[in-house]
């Protein structure tokens, strides 16, 4: 069954956007921002231990949406570093309501450019493991 949680607040009226500055430094003054969330009421939940696939769910609906958005040339960039509570409390979000992730949209400026660390991986062999996690069973 397809649960659909996500749910998505557009924020592009200035109140809106003028009460986003207040919950992350990472707004970019970008004129239209999306917040995607999840119903945690209806959300599914594994039943071997009741893990909640919503934000993982919210997470595969926002990555969509960054490639549309790309798709239609304008820029994203995915926010994680944000004040849950004052975004709930900003924007009167339900309990039930779970903010994931903010993504602000608009036309990159000229000058922007990913922050360094978005170029550094780790070597593959710290983050890819065969039938074992390092220094257990067949990975020894």
């Amino acid at each position: 069954m397809n649960f659909q949680p996500q749910r998505v607040l557009v924020i592009d009226s200035q109140a809106g956007l003028s009460k986003l500055q207040n919950c992350t430094p990472y707004h970019f003054n970008a004129p239209l921002a999306l917040l995607v969330c999840y119903d945690n009421t209806v959300s599914w939940k594994r039943s071997y231990d009741n893990n909640d696939s919503g934000a993982v769910d919210a997470s595969i609906v926002a990555t969509h949406m960054m490639l549309e958005i790309a798709n239609l040339g304008l820029g994203s960039t995915w926010v994680g570093h944000f004040d849950p509570d004052a975004i709930q409390t900003a924007f009167a979000l339900p309990a039930n309501i779970i903010p994931v992730v903010l993504l602000p949209v608009g036309y990159p400026a000229e000058t922007s450019s990913p922050h360094p660390n978005h170029d550094k991986r780790y070597d593959k062999s710290q983050t890819v493991f065969y039938n074992a996690f390092a220094g257990t069973g067949e990975n020894q």
